[in-house]
């Protein structure tokens, strides 16, 4: 998440003159409302303090900046007290703001690097309104450059920050109809995230298959070969690095083949697969659905290789796997005329 910052106690204390240990204390002692920012070269995150107990915190640690949240990501930041080569800042928020940031520290990111280019926000809000979505989106500039987070609750604009160049976050609901218009002409980048108790209720139906419209037999005899195939993927990506990595750069390859593709646009509706469930209610042809989802996976490539930058086994593996996953079901796809051949 983007982080509001708040006003500023202190900024950039080193640790090798502060005591991480004794300055938690004194801001319990104080009853501290407000964050804590900690980076070292390898670790870096936020705690949350509200009446001066920590009542939450979000880290990226070790190398491969793995994010934790929860007590996890606090013992993980508490564990560097003894380390000096780290930096400490300190900004003071009300005790219902940090709430607000405490609640959706634990959201997961379903869709990454939205740009203006292709995605209005408008009809983002408006396909968020319609699935009742609970989370939040970040917005950053095309020079990724962060300039505020909204929340939403049941698919409403419920709360938003922005950040100002100096001085404070700004909150505030009356300014979200300004932010919008001006985001939208000046341009800017979008993360999604979503609640994951929506994620956890869903999960109870991941062996459900829907075709509401437009599907022939055969078409909903594709769904399922498919459905597998993306769920194996997808189990073997995550398993190598963390949940939600195959799914965001799945995602990012939807939004780059949706105009090939229009079942594929995240904002028709038409297509989802999340949780190893498959969900089609549009209307579009079996060739151009295979087709479709095999250009996404070979599209999802590249933006997966960057997750294993220090691995060059890995991106070899993933194709293998791919493959693999793919000639399970390659003689029920010869049937359709579907050839799986994946290069």
């Amino acid at each position: 998440m983007i982080y509001p910052r708040g006003e500023v106690v202190h900024k950039n204390l080193l640790t090798a003159y502060t005591d991480l240990s004794a300055l938690v204390a004194t801001l319990k002692s104080e009853g501290f409302n407000g964050t804590l920012e900690i980076e070292f070269p390898e670790n870096r995150g936020i705690l949350l303090l509200g009446s001066g107990e920590i009542i939450d915190g979000e880290a990226k640690v070790g190398a491969e900046a793995k994010r934790v949240a929860g007590q996890e990501a606090v013992q993980a930041l508490l564990s560097l007290s003894n380390q000096k080569n780290g930096v400490l800042s300190f900004y003071r928020l009300s005790p219902e703001r940090v709430a607000i940031v405490a609640k959706n520290l634990r959201n997961e990111m379903v869709f990454k690097g939205l740009s203006t280019d292709f995605t209005r926000l408008e009809g983002l809000l408006l396909k968020l309104r319609e699935e009742k979505h609970n989370g939040f989106i970040e917005v950053l500039t095309k020079g990724n450059q962060p300039m505020g987070v909204l929340f939403v609750e049941e698919g409403e604009p419920a709360e938003m920050y922005t950040l100002p160049e100096s001085g404070p976050s700004v909150f505030g609901r009356k300014s979200i109809p300004i932010f919008v218009e001006s985001v939208t002409k000046q341009g800017a980048i979008f993360n999604v995230y979503r609640s994951r108790e929506k994620v956890s209720k869903k999960e109870k139906e991941k062996e459900e298959v829907v075709v509401t419209t437009g599907g022939t037999g055969d078409l909903k005899e594709l769904i399922p070969i498919f459905q597998d195939v993306l769920s194996r993927v997808e189990k073997w990506v995550d398993g190598v690095s963390q949940r939600g990595t195959f799914l965001r750069a799945f995602n990012r390859a939807r939004m780059e083949k949706s105009g090939e593709y229009f079942f594929l646009d995240p904002f028709s509706g038409e297509f989802d697969y999340r949780d190893g469930t498959v969900r089609l209610t549009g209307e579009t042809s079996e060739k151009d659905f295979a087709r479709g989802i095999l250009e996404c996976l070979r599209a999802s490539l590249p933006h997966l290789e960057k997750e294993f930058p220090k691995n060059r086994m890995l991106p070899l593996k993933l194709r293998a796997e791919i493959e693999s996953s793919l000639e399970v079901h390659k003689e029920a796809m010869k049937r359709f005329g579907i050839d799986t051949t994946f290069y």
